[in-house]
């Protein structure tokens, strides 16, 4: 592969990663007093006064959006979580994802830098994590990036050939219990998203029945908190899984672009899920349910029947998050 289309593929990776953080940023703008699930006072909350709470909320402030504040304002949280409402904690998370989102292209374009990129990927071992890449290289300056970019929330990935920082969902884990219930539940989701990224270079690269799960529990998160400040990424993740779920990705298509079959593995996997969640309310596991009768009429075979009812049902146009 040459220099010149490997810096071609980072470029454009970096471009779909960018583009991603800025799109979810646009969506995750927090409204001091709205679009956060109330909570009941907690015990915590009635030892917490207002005063000293909107303090620590203010000082938080200050030194999230300083120069390079990320990893201290973290350290901060953490520590003053408890001395705050439920309602400034669950404002203080969400503002420290927006932080970390509007930060992430800029430490993207510095990992991307072509001699930096090439020592890490000389230390590289598969599923490395920024600390064991640390641990593997002498470069003091690198040490120290890799550092900065662990502690600001991020976490190493390789996508196409090339290491990338994402944002690292489970950093926010210990917050869960000190935020309100949809926070908490958003934060799970996206998790799980990160932890195993569902694609990679036009393809599927998690299981029919995983990809399914976690529609579904996308799906749950929007029944139980319609107003939650996060209802429009789940909504985002949830259009994407259906597209997973209905058509595939180009380099892993549902139905065989050879044989026009739908793959064995979707088969067994939709299948497998409809009859040990038949009690499930659901209206994503109805409408698969539907395809499914639909596929199954065809032999498991894309014919014009079933693609009329992917047009009718599961157009793509009302799926793609442009």
């Amino acid at each position: 592969m040459t220099s010149s289309f490997q810096s071609a593929k980072r470029k454009g990776m970096r471009t779909f990663i960018t583009a991603t953080a800025v799109l979810m940023l646009i969506q995750s703008t927090v409204v001091p007093l709205s679009g956060v699930a109330s909570a009941a006072p907690s015990s915590t909350d009635s030892k917490v006064t207002t005063a000293s709470s909107t303090t620590i909320y203010q000082t938080f402030q200050s030194m999230l959006y300083k120069k390079n504040g990320l990893p201290a304002a973290d350290i901060y949280l953490e520590s003053h979580i408890k001395k705050v409402t439920k309602h400034h904690a669950t404002l203080m998370v969400l503002q420290l994802e927006n932080a970390r989102l509007m930060a992430l292209s800029a430490m993207t374009d510095r990992l991307l830098v072509p001699n930096v990129q090439d020592k890490m990927i000389k230390a590289y071992k598969m599923n490395d994590s920024f600390t064991k890449l640390m641990e593997r290289t002498q470069d003091s300056d690198l040490r120290a990036l890799l550092k900065e970019a662990r502690d600001s929330g991020y976490r190493l990935v390789m996508l196409e050939g090339s290491l990338y920082p994402i944002m690292n969902y489970a950093a926010f884990v210990k917050y869960s219990s000190d935020i309100t219930a949809d926070i908490s539940s958003y934060i799970s989701i996206m998790t799980k998203e990160t932890k195993k990224l569902p694609a990679d270079d036009g393809a599927l690269i998690i299981g029919y029945q995983e990809i399914l799960l976690r529609a579904l529990s996308q799906e749950k998160f929007l029944e139980l908190y319609p107003k939650s400040n996060r209802v429009k990424q789940v909504h985002n993740l949830l259009n994407s899984y259906t597209l997973y779920t209905f058509y595939g990705l180009n380099n892993t298509p549902l139905f065989d672009y050879d044989t026009n079959k739908m793959v064995a593995n979707a088969q067994r996997g939709y299948n497998g899920v409809l009859q040990r969640l038949a009690s499930v309310d659901s209206e994503f596991l109805d409408k698969l349910d539907a395809f499914m009768d639909v596929v199954k009429e065809s032999k498991y075979e894309k014919t014009a029947e079933v693609e009329k009812w992917l047009e009718q049902h599961v157009p793509v146009s009302d799926y793609a998050n442009y």
